[in-house]
């Protein structure tokens, strides 16, 4: 199943083609099984896709995982790439902001609405307590929150014919140091001293006065 913020990225980017023309090509790094997420986008209106086999994709850190997708982008003359802003399971939203620095290509975050002026970009960004109308100079990465009034694209019957008869091709990740995995060790629980203070057997005013006394000795109040 697509990311939800991936989906959201991939129609923006099919947006961008209609309205100013492009070629969209999505890429994701996973077991065989995500092809069906990249048929999807193709389905949607996507040109091309690409998957970078890696089936132990869950045992490999953030940084290992954009490091996959900068070696794959880096083969393409890409002028713009567009990432969901977090993922749906663990929300780091870590990925696309490493991909931008590996790449040193300028990002922006939050993303809703991309227009595309000449050889920069004027981005719309949801920074929670603001709006913002954001400048941006090709190539760049942004990290998409959410589609133009929060819609996403669903592909369409013709989508899901045309998608079937292309090829998506396959690419083993050529570096065993990009699949480092994150590993546990020796584990512990770290140990917690509570300390309080019970007062018994004396009047409601004297048990009041003890524990503002004891409270204070330890610059608590």
């Amino acid at each position: 199943v697509i990311n939800t913020y991936d989906a959201y990225a991939v129609g923006e980017a099919i947006g961008i083609k209609e309205r100013f023309g492009a070629t969209v090509t999505v890429i994701t790094a996973g077991p065989s099984e995500a092809k069906e997420v990249l048929l999807r986008a193709l389905a949607t209106g996507a040109d091309e896709a690409i998957l970078i086999d890696l089936p132990d994709h869950n045992e490999i850190d953030s940084l290992a995982t954009a490091r996959i997708l900068t070696d794959e982008i880096c083969k393409h003359d890409f002028d713009l790439v567009l990432a969901g802003q977090s993922t749906d399971d663990y929300e780091t939203g870590q990925v696309g902001p490493q991909v931008a620095d590996l790449l040193r290509w300028p990002h922006v975050s939050l993303v809703t609405h991309v227009e595309v002026n000449g050889q920069s970009l004027r981005v719309n960004r949801d920074a929670e307590a603001s709006k913002e109308l954001v400048a941006v100079p090709l190539p760049a990465v942004l990290m998409v929150l959410s589609g133009r009034d929060g819609a996403q694209r669903f592909p369409t019957l013709r989508g899901v014919m045309t998608a079937k008869k292309k090829t998506i091709p396959v690419v083993a990740v050529e570096e065993a140091g990009r699949t480092a995995r994150l590993a546990w060790s020796d584990p512990m629980a770290i140990e917690r001293e509570t300390e309080g203070i019970i007062v018994q057997g004396v009047p409601a005013e004297q048990a009041a006065a003890e524990l503002v006394t004891w409270l204070r000795e330890r610059k608590l109040t």
